[in-house]
């Protein structure tokens, strides 16, 4: 049964992961998540109550609210809307931003992967609410692996899938590449109220590389939240970095070349 958005209370949102539910399915999963391929990864349907979910559609931010809060990146390695200020957020939102940097989601977080100490990140660097719309695109790549403001390690990303009733055959895929960058293993649908975590390092490759084949009207909506600790995995490079792309795996690179050539 459908539920409406208004019986959610701001409690409601902002307590949601206190649920004894998230203890057990981060207890059940904590072996598929470590000896998943390419790297440690999950994924889970379903993931948040159903009015809940439905509450963040309804607060999610639109193209039509664009302005100088937002980020708009368009290059040879990405196509993409995102606001990663919390406080332009709409309030119900604010609270869910809020609830994924909680203890309760942490503890979580840490159960489900193994991964010691984790904390959130406020400002939501490089996250936050996601859109991307026909065409747009994110080449594959490996994570930056260091938190300047927070002077901390990344080490697991969480992404909320927001998009209703949506159709395969606009795309949109998160492709899980091999460690050495080269072939895609995995492809994860950006269904409705699905949830994917996994570990990032300076091997852990991955993107949405395919442009997108949506109406104009519609957008993938991802809320995105990355987390850090002290401790740097073993995996990552033991200088920071920024986002590092696979330039040899990018149709868009390639094309360049190709103009360029047959100038």
């Amino acid at each position: 049964m459908n539920t409406s958005i208004d019986q959610v209370t701001d409690s409601e949102i902002l307590s949601v992961f206190d649920d004894k539910h998230y203890a057990s399915l981060a207890k059940a999963n904590h072996d598929n998540y470590v000896n998943n391929n390419p790297y440690p990864h999950i994924v889970i349907d379903n993931f948040l109550p159903e009015k809940i979910a439905k509450t963040l559609i309804a607060d999610y931010p639109t193209v039509e609210t664009f302005d100088a809060s937002w980020k708009y990146h368009d290059n040879q390695n990405t196509r993409r809307y995102f606001l990663d200020d919390a406080t332009k957020f709409k309030f119900r939102l604010r609270l869910f931003a809020t609830a994924v940097n909680s203890r309760s989601f942490l503890s979580f977080l840490e159960t489900i992967s193994g991964i010691e100490a984790l904390y959130g990140d406020p400002y939501f660097i490089g996250g936050g609410a996601m859109l991307t719309g026909t065409g747009g695109f994110l080449n594959i790549h490996a994570d930056f692996n260091f938190h300047h403001k927070l002077q901390s390690w990344r080490r697991l990303n969480a992404l909320f899938y927001l998009t209703p009733n949506w159709n395969k055959d606009w795309g949109g895929d998160l492709e899980l590449w091999t460690t050495d960058g080269k072939q895609k293993v995995k492809s994860v649908e950006p269904v409705f109220n699905r949830l994917v975590v996994f570990t990032t390092t300076s091997k852990t490759f991955h993107g949405q590389p395919e442009p997108l084949k949506c109406p104009d009207d519609v957008f993938r909506r991802v809320f995105s939240a990355f987390y850090y600790a002290s401790k740097k995995d073993e995996e990552s490079e033991n200088d920071p970095h920024f986002t590092k792309y696979n330039v040899q795996q990018s149709p868009y690179s390639a094309k360049i070349l190709e103009d360029y050539k047959n100038s």
